[in-house]
């Protein structure tokens, strides 16, 4: 089909006055489900209000440390002071097998911390010809280690016992072996 005369192309064009009013070209559906705003509130309502738990679940969290932090301090001193007690009554009695162990020797006397020792001069230097107490106070000093005698040479374990033995070392998970004392009953809780 050469006829030789160029056939315009054929568009799909609105007619030139454009389309009559009467003809609906919009798709009239009905709205599904709630409008992106009201999505975007409701997520940031629902945001808001989880923190919120966060924050009070932190918050309550905080004070129950805080609380069990307390708790702690305010006993400190409860257990030093019973500590202290056990050390001085477990001092008492080692004083009193040493005078025992030692009664035959007349140079020798009981150790004392804060009578003068002799061989401790001032400022903890050793010296024969002064005569020192270890503590310069009148009040009760706890010993840094208490030294136990040892019923079984081969076990060591308890030939030391800290004196803060309380605040979590395993030597409070063991039976104490001063507590197995002839002295040491219900009717003398803390020795004779």
């Amino acid at each position: 089909m050469s006829s030789g005369a160029a056939v315009p192309p054929l568009q799909d064009l609105s007619p030139p006055n454009g389309f009559p009013h009467t003809i609906k070209y919009k798709r009239y559906l009905p709205a599904r489900g709630p409008s992106g705003a009201v999505m975007i509130l409701a997520t940031i309502g629902i945001m808001s209000y989880g923190w919120c738990m966060v924050l009070d679940a932190n918050q309550e969290n905080r004070e129950l440390l805080r609380e069990k932090a307390y708790a702690r301090i305010f006993l400190a001193p409860l257990l030093q002071a019973e500590t202290d007690r056990d050390l001085v009554r477990r001092l008492d009695c080692l004083k009193g097998r040493e005078a025992g162990m030692m009664k035959d020797r007349t140079d020798w006397s009981v150790l004392d911390l804060k009578a003068p020792v002799q061989g401790i001069g001032k400022g903890g230097v050793r010296d024969s010809a002064q005569s020192e107490p270890v503590y310069h106070t009148k009040r009760y000093v706890s010993p840094t280690y208490v030294y136990l005698p040892q019923d079984n040479k081969e076990d060591t374990s308890f030939s030391i016992l800290s004196p803060q033995w309380w605040r979590g070392s395993t030597m409070s998970t063991k039976n104490l072996r001063y507590h197995n004392r002839a002295d040491f009953t219900t009717e003398y809780p803390i020795g004779k």
